[in-house]
């Protein structure tokens, strides 16, 4: 049976009136998030861009008349309407602040996801989706770069100048409003200090989070733009875009100095894991060639991991630093408190008994289990593992890498944070991925 016969029937609509036409969505609110990122960066807004945005394409959405679904966005559905119920276990206001950040980022992603998954293919082709996503990969290794050319540099934002000095003294805020390009981490007895770039993002972890999910995004654009130069001659000459494949070739190499310099385990097994899960896909499907470049860009960034010192330095970071057993702590933490109250959890992340940090934060997974209960783990979950088996099938090399992108969301939703520009990637090129789904 060939993927296009096996692939899953188009999701229903929320409502479609019976003659009513559909409104076409417009594609600019998609590069105001994307492309206009660094302008919310600068002023410092750049946390809070997916509910920005989201108040913009909510009500184009609404206009639109038909809004379709995956049949697999009711484990979403089920799992937004859980954590509302949640919100019941919170005890106190800066508690209840931080649920509400966490769930205008869920309500944002899942705009951005209808948005995408309903934009018509004459507005945002899956090309054109694909280069969006490149383009923001192009911000961050941007940041990165500033990470790595001035760690101790930070950035005052007119936000900042704004604020009460009492609430810009909170450490958390002034992460936000007053940004460094990287992250300074001294642990105790090294006589190295670390400098783990972070621009544009509060955390280091941020930064690998995002290029985690963007690289497979970049690969997938590279991949498409390659075909469009074999089939050039039957395309406009404005179309053609025989530049983009080493445009975004050079952009991949131009990244590495960064995910080097942020010694950053969780990105660097993410980028392992898309590379072996993608090279396994290409082997059974026969496409040797493609499999050959995938290994060689592999083999070529241990070589430069090992030659350039970074490999070393991790090494040495690691040798100092605690926060492999930190962690285990922590989940250890979040295990027995969401055992304490199974079925709503504790609203959101509490303060450590034992840690300078908050149980429910080391990791998506373990955020969703102590705050919303282990129905709400389980409605989590149940949405990635939908997204991965719906489009595990390809037509394109293009149709693949997005798949891989959610299958590196599926393993690192076990130690990074999904919150902000990490959740709406990851939207993104998910109402991508689902929508050629449908259209098979």
């Amino acid at each position: 049976m060939s993927d296009r016969a096996a692939a899953a029937p188009p999701g229903p609509a929320l409502r479609r009136p019976l003659g009513a036409a559909v409104r076409d969505l417009p594609a600019w609110p998609l590069y105001l998030m994307f492309a206009g990122f660094p302008l919310f960066w600068v002023v410092g807004l750049g946390t809070f861009v997916p509910i920005l945005t989201a108040l913009v394409m909510g009500p184009l959405l609404a206009l639109r008349r038909g809004i379709r679904v995956p049949p697999s966005f009711g484990w979403w559905a089920l799992f937004l309407a859980w954590a509302a119920v949640a919100a019941l276990q919170l005890d106190g206001v800066p508690r209840l602040v931080g649920y509400g950040v966490r769930m205008s980022n869920y309500v944002g992603a899942t705009v951005l996801f209808l948005y995408v998954h309903n934009i018509g293919r004459r507005r945002l082709s899956q090309h054109r989706g694909l280069v969006l996503l490149a383009g923001f990969f192009t911000v961050v290794v941007v940041g990165g770069w500033l990470g790595v050319l001035a760690p101790t540099a930070r950035l005052s934002t007119p936000l900042a100048a704004l604020l009460p000095d009492r609430i810009a003294a909170n450490a958390y805020v002034d992460a936000l409003v007053r940004p460094g390009f990287a992250e300074v981490q001294h642990p105790y007895g090294s006589p190295t200090v670390f400098y783990r770039p972070s621009a544009p993002f509060p955390y280091t972890n941020g930064w690998g989070c995002n290029a985690a999910l963007l690289v497979p995004c970049v690969l997938a654009a590279l991949a498409s733009a390659r075909a469009r130069v074999r089939i050039g001659r039957r395309l406009p000459r404005p179309l053609r875009g025989r530049w983009m494949p080493a445009a975004l070739s050079g952009l991949l190499v131009a990244a590495a100095v960064p995910a080097l310099a942020t010694l950053n385990r969780g990105l660097y097994l993410a980028i392992g894991v898309a590379v072996g899960y993608a090279a396994v896909r290409l082997a059974v499907r026969g496409r040797l060639a493609t499999l050959a470049a995938v290994g060689a860009c592999a083999g070529a960034g241990l070589g430069v991991a090992v030659l350039s010192g970074a490999a070393a330095a991790l090494q040495s970071r690691l040798a100092y630093s605690q926060s492999s057993n930190d962690r285990l702590s922590v989940y250890a933490e979040a295990l027995q408190g969401t055992l304490a109250s199974p079925l709503l959890g504790n609203g959101a992340p509490r303060p450590s008994a034992t840690l300078d940090v908050s149980v429910g934060t080391q990791g998506q997974i373990w955020n969703v289990m102590y705050s919303y209960g282990f129905p709400g783990l389980i409605f989590f979950l149940g949405w990635f593992a939908a997204l991965v088996w719906t489009t595990r099938r390809w037509r394109t090399t293009s149709d693949l890498w997005l798949h891989v992108c959610l299958v590196v969301a599926a393993v690192t939703i076990a130690y990074y944070g999904y919150d902000g520009m990490q959740l709406s990637v990851l939207m993104a090129a998910a109402g991508l991925a689902t929508r050629e789904v449908r259209r098979t």
